[in-house]
């Protein structure tokens, strides 16, 4: 079940969150990716000038280095980059900041974990991206050591144990640790002077929150002040048995207005709730339902797609297209349809020019036997229209290890080992270019996990495309010298 957690983490964070401090690039057509899923938070960006075809053996690499394990994307402000690693001797995680241009170090912080088996699925390293904003870098790794650094030194300004606010975090299967609970995932992105974590727990930690079992099932929801790291404010509620929970997961929301006030929207007990921002007050909620007023369950995040519509999943993995007006008391969501064929099960979908491109998952399997298999040929690639949900196009044959990400017409996919460009075209599979084999890693381990790291999302930022492997940071030269 690790993918469907960690996709719930990562679709929560896909909020577009306001940072405390905003970092921009002041070079016509150029932008930052300064946290998880871009500038915008939907896997996009609004660079210009960027190559629309590639050479045969691809776009020219500036720099490369080795990096320690990690299933977390770098993150791009300005000249400075930063990601997060666990070491080579599994017992200490690195956050890293280097020169852009480069590949350079400027500064990094090293500290102490257990051992990566206290993990389901250890050989994913750090999980969570960094976030850089024009004064701070903020970073959560795999164990809740989460921490804020003056991003000019790398000085820490503040730490904290994240994990201290989860008692399921405590478990005691396997020597102290809990193997159903698969680490801090979701990246500390400030809204406004705060920065929001939830997280969900099952009565009994060697039972998964998600199952229909007569367990008591609670939704946390923090927020801890983005200048210093404490505790802000706490809400809690008590979920129904069966409730569908992610096991534990961390995450931001989407900040909204809401009745001439600061709020977020979040996913909980199968509704979706707005809680106030300056206390943790819930002032609304709605409990979801599809097209036929049929319930529902959410398990996504929220995404802004146009004037008052949001895509979200309120059946599982099926995407929805939800009507709802915040800038009414009462704003009455409406669910115009349900189901298409693309998911959220491995990676967030892109959407450009009112079409949605994703993967569906062919061979539907258990998402965990697919975890597996990485490299095994199971998804499809795919577009449907955003307003209606219908289907343009199929192209089979991609493999375990995926992400895409976009900008200005293009779409970066990767596919295990695999880099293609490809068209953002709603008529056709359009191929523009590809890598065939960004690296040589053979699948390791027992379930071979590690070969997932082929889904960290392709980063654009200053005309330049950042590739994380399981071995390598790649930056490539993806300007249009035309």
């Amino acid at each position: 079940m690790f993918l469907r957690t960690m996709l719930i983490v990562c679709l929560t964070c896909l909020s577009t969150a306001v940072a405390a401090e905003k970092v921009a690039v002041n070079v016509p057509g150029l932008t930052d990716w300064p946290h998880w899923a871009g500038p915008k938070g939907d896997c996009t960006t609004d660079e210009k000038g960027l190559l629309k075809e590639w050479p045969k053996d691809g776009p020219t690499v500036l720099w490369r280095i080795k990096v320690g394990t990690g299933s977390n994307h770098p993150s791009v402000a300005g000249d400075d980059l930063c990601y997060a690693q666990l070491d080579e001797d599994e017992l200490h995680e690195t956050v890293k900041c280097l020169d852009a241009n480069t590949g350079k170090e400027k500064w990094s912080h090293t500290y102490e974990v257990p051992p990566i088996y206290h993990v389901g699925w250890g050989e994913l390293g750090v999980r969570a991206t960094p976030t850089i904003t024009d004064k701070y870098v903020y970073e959560v790794g795999t164990f809740g050591h989460g921490f804020c650094f003056e991003r000019s030194t790398g000085k820490v300004i503040w730490t904290h144990n994240f994990r201290d606010e989860s008692p399921y975090l405590n478990g005691s299967l396997k020597g102290d640790g809990n193997l159903e609970w698969k680490g801090f995932n979701g990246s500390l992105i400030p809204i406004g002077d705060k920065i929001v974590m939830f997280y969900w727990q099952g009565g009994n930690p060697a039972i998964p929150a998600w199952t229909k079992t007569e367990v008591t099932v609670k939704m946390q929801v923090f927020a801890y002040e983005a200048l210093t790291g404490k505790i802000a404010w706490k809400y809690e509620e008590t979920c129904a048995p069966g409730t569908r929970g992610p096991g534990l997961v961390t995450g931001s929301g989407l900040p909204i207005t809401f009745r001439k006030e600061n709020c977020i929207v979040i996913h909980g007990n199968r509704q979706w709730k707005i809680l106030r921002l300056a206390d943790g007050k819930q002032v609304w909620n709605w409990e979801c339902s599809g097209p036929n007023e049929a319930p529902a369950w959410a398990s996504g995040g929220l995404r802004p797609v146009g004037p008052n519509l949001y895509l979200d999943d309120l059946n599982g993995w099926q995407k929805s297209l939800v009507e709802c007006d915040f800038s009414q008391d009462d704003p009455k969501p409406k669910a115009l349809w349900t189901g298409n064929q693309v998911h959220e099960a491995i990676t967030p979908p892109v959407i450009l020019d009112g079409y949605l491109y994703g993967f569906w998952v062919d061979d539907r399997n258990e998402a965990s036997e697919l975890g597996g298999s990485p490299g095994k040929a199971n998804f499809s690639l795919r577009c449907t229209d955003l307003m209606s949900g219908k289907l343009q196009w199929s192209q089979p044959g991609f493999r375990m290890g995926l992400s895409l990400s976009a900008s200005a017409g293009q779409i970066y996919v990767r596919s295990h080992k695999t880099l293609t460009l490809i068209e953002a075209n709603p008529k056709a599979y359009v191929e523009k270019g590809r890598i065939a084999n960004v690296h040589d890693l053979k699948n390791t381990g027992a379930r071979g996990h590690k070969g997932l790291l082929d889904w960290n999302m392709p980063v654009i930022a200053g005309g330049r495309l950042f590739i994380r492997t399981p071995l390598e940071l790649i930056c490539y030269d993806i300007k249009d010298r035309k």
